[in-house]
C-alpha cells in the first residue's frame, strides 16, 4: 500500500486529472468508499480507510476521507494520518482538495528510547482501524508532548500525580472543572507558544483549542506550560480562557 507520507504531494500531482471527475450527490452518498476515493483522489485514494459523505439526499456537500495510520517519526505509540477534504462546485466538479495531518495514540507512549523498534511501531500503526478521532499538532514530536500533557493534566499515566498552577477567565466552571474538556479527541487546533522564563530545562508550551466555533462556554483555550526534558513530563501551569472569540 502506498505510504500516505507523500499524500499531500500526490494529491497536488493528480489534481489536474481528478478535478475533471464530475460527481453527483447520489454517487458521493452511495458509491463504495474505495471506488469513490479512487474517483476523487486518483492513486492517492488507495490509502483511505474511511469517509464522511454528504448528509442530505440530493445535496452535494464536501467529502472528507481519512487515511490509514502510519509511523511519522521516532515517537513510539503515536501514529499519523491524513484527513483529505474534497469540495465541489455547483456542477459537481472537484473545486478544492485540502489535506491535514493528524495524530493519535495507538500504543504505550511512555516507552523509553531503545526499548522498541520501528518495525514494532509500524505494526502498531498498521493495526489501527479508524483515524477519525485523531488530533492536529504542529508535528509528530509536538503531538507526543501534547498527549503527555493531556494525560498528566487529566490524572492519567506515570506523571499524573503532580501539582500545577491553574487560572481561568471567561465563562469558567467552578474549581478546575473546565479541565475535563481537555481530551485529545476533542481538540480542534494546536500551536506552539512562547514559554515564560522559568527554572525548567528546555520548556515546551502549547495552546490547545477545544470546541472551536461553538457557542456558549466554547471555545475553550488551554495554554499549557511545562517541559518534557529527558522524557520526564512536568506541567507547571495551565491557563484557560473559556468562550472567547478566536482571532
Amino acid at each position: 500500500m502506498t505510504s500516505s507520507r507523500f499524500l499531500f504531494l500526490a494529491v497536488a500531482v493528480f489534481l489536474p486529472s481528478i478535478s475533471a471527475a464530475k460527481t453527483t450527490a447520489e454517487q458521493a452518498r452511495t458509491m463504495p468508499m474505495q471506488q469513490l476515493a479512487q474517483k476523487l483522489l486518483g492513486e492517492s485514494g488507495s490509502v483511505m480507510i474511511d469517509v464522511d459523505r454528504p448528509r442530505f439526499e440530493g445535496i452535494l456537500e464536501s467529502v472528507r476521507f481519512y487515511s490509514h495510520a502510519m509511523v511519522t517519526g521516532s515517537q513510539f505509540g503515536m501514529c499519523g494520518a491524513d484527513w483529505v477534504t474534497v469540495g465541489f462546485d455547483e456542477n459537481g466538479e472537484v473545486e478544492t482538495v485540502s489535506s491535514q495531518r493528524r495524530y493519535g495514540v495507538a500504543g504505550d507512549i511512555y516507552r523509553a528510547p531503545g526499548t522498541w523498534s520501528y518495525d514494532e511501531s509500524g505494526k502498531i500503526c498498521a493495526s489501527v482501524t479508524s483515524t477519525r478521532n485523531y488530533f492536529p499538532a504542529p508535528d509528530s514530536q509536538s503531538a507526543l508532548e501534547i498527549a503527555w500533557y493531556v494525560d498528566a493534566i487529566s490524572g492519567n499515566g506515570p506523571f499524573a500525580k503532580q501539582t500545577f498552577g491553574y487560572s481561568c477567565t471567561g465563562l469558567c466552571s467552578k474549581s478546575r472543572g473546565d479541565l475535563k474538556w481537555l481530551r485529545l479527541d476533542k481538540i480542534a487546533s494546536t500551536r506552539t507558544i512562547d514559554c515564560p522564563k522559568s527554572s525548567l530545562k528546555l520548556p515546551s508550551c502549547f495552546e490547545v483549542v477545544v470546541g472551536e466555533n461553538k457557542v456558549g462556554p466554547f471555545p475553550k483555550i488551554f495554554r499549557i506550560y511545562g517541559t518534557t526534558y529527558m522524557n520526564k513530563v512536568i506541567v507547571s501551569n495551565v491557563v484557560v480562557d473559556v468562550g472567547s472569540t478566536l482571532e
